[in-house]
């Protein structure tokens, strides 16, 4: 079989991810809350954990349930985090999240003799080895939210980005922002593992916010770079040997570098 055969449902997801990913990871980054999505994304390896410990198959759908509920949770209660005073106050509720649910992962998955190599997968994924079928289901939920906050995007947009107009924002609305990213975050768990998930989130939008300066500037840009670092990834671990996910992130990792080049660069034809 052609290599580009066998990758291209890795690439598939991955653009799925990159697309929704980028965009959440704009938001987050405008409102501080860094770590937010990590949290999110070890809560929900944390109800799959649960799960697999009660003996269900660890990414089967009962596995997604439990995780979705986990994500949902932790979303209505991130959804309060605005009404707490203090940008430090919040990154460290976020950490203690991060490091609680993990702890607990470890704890609950070494009841298992199996346990520490389904906590190795839920850190790294296992997105080569998708299928199509589940690629078809991401694609029509992240459509839904996708057409959920295009119809509200300027709502969404304020949430994140008009912090003075938005200084006492409706809980509801911050909740189905919170709600949907519980969402993304528990489907791409669950092929892509922990630090993929993470990555496609932050590194994409990061290294767009260097350069570009409008909303939309830095969305594209974030696609295009995060859609390369893929491609480059998946190509490098196939063709090397290598772990998937961490090669993906280590080449995603230099993009920032790319975008720092990229602002030189036209900084330098401007002058």
């Amino acid at each position: 079989m052609e290599p580009w055969l066998i990758l291209l449902p890795a690439f598939v997801m991955s653009a799925l991810m990159i697309l929704t990913h980028t965009y959440l990871g704009l938001h987050v980054l405008a409102r501080g809350i860094i770590f937010v999505d990590l949290a999110l994304a070890q809560v929900a390896a944390l109800g799959m954990s649960l799960a697999f410990l009660l003996g269900e198959e660890p990414h089967g759908l009962t596995a997604q349930l439990y995780a979705f509920g986990a994500t949902l949770t932790a979303a209505f209660a991130f959804a309060g985090l605005r009404r707490i005073p203090g940008k430090t106050t919040r990154e460290v509720i976020i950490g203690c999240v991060y490091v609680v649910t993990t702890a607990l992962s470890i704890v609950i998955l070494s009841r298992s003799s199996q346990g520490m190599e389904e906590l190795k997968s839920l850190f790294n994924g296992n997105i080569l080895w998708i299928r199509w079928q589940e690629i078809a289901v991401v694609a029509g939920i992240y459509l839904a939210l996708a057409i959920l906050h295009g119809l509200y995007r300027k709502r969404f947009y304020v949430l994140s980005f008009a912090t003075e107009e938005a200084s006492s924002p409706s809980f509801l609305w911050e909740f189905l922002f919170f709600a949907s990213f519980a969402i993304v975050i528990t489907l791409a768990v669950n092929v892509a593992g922990v630090l993929l998930v993470f990555a496609f989130l932050i590194i994409p939008a990061f290294s767009a916010l260097l350069v570009a300066r409008s909303f939309i500037g830095r969305l594209l840009l974030g696609w295009c770079l995060g859609l390369f670092g893929a491609v480059a990834g998946l190509w490098l671990s196939f063709d090397a040997d290598l772990p998937v996910g961490a090669t993906v992130v280590s080449v995603l990792g230099l993009l920032p570098l790319v975008a720092i080049g990229l602002r030189v660069t036209r900084r330098a034809a401007s002058e």
